[in-house]
């Protein structure tokens, strides 16, 4: 009884989903290759700072190419958590025409 009376009142905050621990995996994903062809538009979302986690979030987002049959669809979405804006800045080559 006394170490319900402990407990009663006491508030905790639940881990954010980002920052759970996760069991470690004797496996390794060294390389990915995916080839989407042909894409339609690419789509490179704002860097915004997380309110819940703290840390800065940015999206690519790969959509189909439009058909006559049908709207763009989404194919491929990749979230990009870094501690720093920096290391979600994006560079590329300069375009030649």
């Amino acid at each position: 009884m006394a170490d319900t009376a402990f407990f009663e009142g006491r508030q905790t905050q639940p881990i954010p989903p980002a920052h759970s621990v996760v069991p470690v995996s004797p496996l390794q994903m060294l390389t990915t290759s995916l080839e989407i062809n042909p894409a339609g538009q690419v789509v490179v979302t704002p860097i915004v700072q997380d309110q819940v986690i703290g840390d800065y979030v940015r999206e690519i987002r790969i959509f189909s190419a439009q058909s006559a049959q049908a709207e763009p669809v989404l194919v491929l979405s990749v979230r990009l958590h870094a501690l720093t804006v920096k290391a979600l800045e994006i560079m590329t080559p300069a375009h030649v025409i």
